[in-house]
């Protein structure tokens, strides 16, 4: 079954065929969705770009690169390179508030052991 094979849930599957972000599936004669094997390709490739962060309006628009593939495709290489950049903010913004973090923990344990 596909969703055990992809991990996802049925209601994730279905979210994806509603948003055109998977191959559509054929309706059998029962009603039950036949889903073409290069699904688990689509599935893994959204969980992918989910997984460093791709909004699924980018992810979409990569999908037809995977379906095929262009090597060197200047459009996907400066989605990519933006997210690289987002990620080195998103980083820094997290590396500032952490060290503010750190300073405010040992000022409060400072004044604990003073008291």
């Amino acid at each position: 079954m596909l969703i055990k094979r992809a991990s996802v849930t049925r209601d994730t599957l279905r979210y994806y065929e509603r948003e055109g972000l998977i191959t559509p599936p054929v309706r059998l004669a029962n009603g039950y969705r036949d889903y073409p094997e290069r699904v688990l390709e689509e599935i893994r490739f959204i969980r992918l770009g989910q997984s460093v962060g791709l909004p699924l309006q980018i992810i979409r628009s990569a999908i037809p690169y995977l379906i095929t593939p262009q090597p060197g495709c200047q459009e996907l290489r400066a989605v990519l390179e933006a997210q690289m950049r987002s990620l080195d903010e998103q980083m820094d913004k997290l590396r500032s508030a952490k060290a503010r973090l750190g300073k405010w923990l040992l000022a409060n344990r400072a004044a604990a052991m003073a008291s």
